[in-house]
């Protein structure tokens, strides 16, 4: 008996069975959520069967949408992280439906978020025993479980799996041999591959612990590993930052736009959090929980006494993480002063997702108190076990209702609206969001009709042939400077040419004063062939190309490192 408990307290595969039953029980409600019928659930799965059909079309890399935006092409790839999309696309090869495909990695993230906790904090403590609480805790943390429920929040919750994994390499690199610094770019890779703010808040809380042993700083191998991962970082993640920055430069987008995405410091403080709905279920009838929980809470007060019991090897991070669980749950509330913070600071949008990270700390902290306790008042180890069972149990009984209220009672709906789409792909514009559309076009969406314009000079447009992104126009009798805006929404890597009987020419695009794809006629033409088609830019095929090459390098560079050990 004995020798069985020892082997269930040290056991680490018998620990993700166990969080891999947890995750799979309280992932178990998925069935009968219906995804489009969550805030963003409806865009993620235009995203991934739009995705699809470009693949289908040939067009690799998946940038442009050709049927989304009343046909127009809508560039839902290339502004949002590409790890989110295509990982459900892999599933959706072994699942009959693409609603089935979203639920199934919302699942594999709640249960691998705590697999990648549970190896941070034994990494940390050395104890599997806490390792195991700081799993469960984060495993059932409300606000992650109402961002997969409630929300749909793919890109922010896939990213919480992955915060644990970047502190696991910045703690070994600066706290123990470095031997597996790589830890950073591997979490911070597939961090900026999955959202873009949890990245950047990430950075920011990495820079605060980076703080704490600046005296570090002076050990030139740090100095030499710090660089690495951040090149790694940057090549691996290239394929995604640089068209985006290429299309930044290009034109002005709404995503970037503060006053259509309302990432400004004012809305940021009218959407803080009150104190009371930390202890509130829900909050409206569209939003998510921000509940703590009464056991986080009493867990977290024990810090005061627990705090004098902790092991010196990691009671450090233990007090660093304490002050930053503070401020992360202070910038979620009205009295984090918001409205005099820099713009930058203010894209978050809503303070509360600043709960996330709160989660990850607490975890972390919760568990260690709760070992503490537990090791206070219990000295047998069959009790410990006990204990622990009931504890898991009870965590269980509580999570089940909190996301059982998120069942709908119309389970058609899923399946209805995904063969809408499937049935018919051209998707309007009042249909979509429009994060991602030139900011000129705003005002025009429903007035360009599906054909090319002449908006300035004189040409005779003909036979106008339009498949997906090619479209195919004879013009006669065009002067010089005349401008053409076809029925393409602007971005970058679309080319023109026009074909004539003593030449063969490309055109450079322009944007509109419409924010539609537009040509301005170099010369005169009294009979022509123009030709319109999306090629993807250099730019695009480059990066892909070195983020392929990188993660080769990198996977390499893993295995140089390992044979070291």
């Amino acid at each position: 008996m004995k020798k069985c408990l020892e082997q269930l307290k040290e056991n680490k595969w018998i620990h993700y069975l166990v969080i891999l039953i947890i995750g799979i029980i309280i992932s178990i409600p998925l069935k009968d959520v219906q995804i489009s019928e969550t805030d963003d659930g409806f865009f993620h799965l235009l995203r991934l069967i739009g995705t699809h059909d470009t693949i289908l079309i040939g067009q690799i890399p998946p940038i442009i949408v050709p049927d989304y935006c009343s046909t127009t092409g809508y560039a839902m790839n290339l502004f949002y992280p590409p790890l989110v999309t295509y990982i459900p696309l892999l599933i959706k090869l072994v699942t009959p439906s693409y609603v089935i495909a979203l639920k199934v990695f919302g699942a594999l993230c709640i249960i691998l978020s705590g697999i990648t906790m549970y190896n941070f904090t034994y990494q940390v403590t050395k104890k599997r025993t806490i390792a195991l609480f700081s799993a469960i805790i984060y495993l059932i943390a409300p606000y992650k479980l109402g961002n997969v429920y409630k929300r749909y929040a793919i890109g922010e919750f896939t990213a919480l799996v992955f915060v644990p994994i970047v502190f696991q390499g910045l703690y070994n690199l600066f706290r123990e041999d470095g031997k597996k610094h790589y830890y950073i770019a591997i979490g911070a890779s597939l961090l900026m591959l999955s959202h873009t703010l949890t990245t950047f808040y990430t950075a920011i809380f990495c820079a605060i612990y980076i703080v704490f042993y600046l005296n570090k700083l002076k050990d030139k191998e740090i100095i030499k590993k710090m660089a690495i991962n951040v090149i790694f970082i940057l090549l691996i993640t290239i394929m995604f930052w640089y068209p985006m920055i290429e299309a930044k430069s290009d034109t002005q987008y709404a995503v970037f736009d503060n006053c259509i995405m309302n990432t400004n410091c004012d809305f940021a403080q009218e959407n803080s959090l009150e104190l009371s709905e930390f202890f509130k279920y829900v909050r409206g009838e569209n939003a998510t929980t921000y509940i703590i929980g009464i056991p986080v809470v009493i867990l977290l007060i024990f810090s005061f006494y627990a705090i004098r019991k902790i092991d010196t090897k990691y009671k450090d991070l233990y007090v660093i993480f304490v002050l930053l669980a503070f401020i992360s749950i202070y910038m979620t509330t009205k009295y984090f002063p918001w409205k005099f913070m820099p713009n930058l600071i203010c894209k978050l949008q809503f303070p509360w997702r600043m709960m996330g990270f709160f989660n990850f700390f607490t975890s972390f902290i919760c568990a260690i108190n709760l070992y503490i306790i537990i090791n206070k008042f219990t000295k047998k180890n069959s009790l410990k076990a006990i204990v622990v069972l009931i504890l898991i149990i009870i965590s269980i009984g509580n999570t089940l209702p909190l996301v059982n209220q998120y069942k709908s009672t119309d389970e058609t709906k899923d399946e209805e609206y995904e063969k809408s789409i499937l049935n018919n792909t051209k998707i309007s514009f009042e249909k979509i969001n429009k994060d991602y559309l030139p900011v000129r076009s705003f005002h025009y969406q429903n007035k360009k009709q599906n054909k090319t314009d002449v908006l300035y000079g004189m040409a005779q447009v003909l036979n106008e042939v339009k498949d997906k992104l090619t479209t195919n126009i004879d013009i006669t009798n065009a002067t010089k400077d005349t401008i053409l805006e076809f029925p393409y929404l602007y971005y970058p890597g679309y080319k023109v040419t026009i074909i004539m009987q003593d030449r063969v020419e490309e055109i450079k695009p322009i944007e509109s004063e419409h924010g539609y794809l537009a040509i301005k006629l170099p010369n005169n033409i009294e009979k022509g062939q123009l030709k319109v088609e999306y090629k993807g830019t250099i730019i695009t095929k480059v990066s892909y190309l070195i983020s392929l090459i990188s993660i080769i390098i990198f996977i390499g560079y893993i295995i140089k490192e390992k044979n070291k050990k």
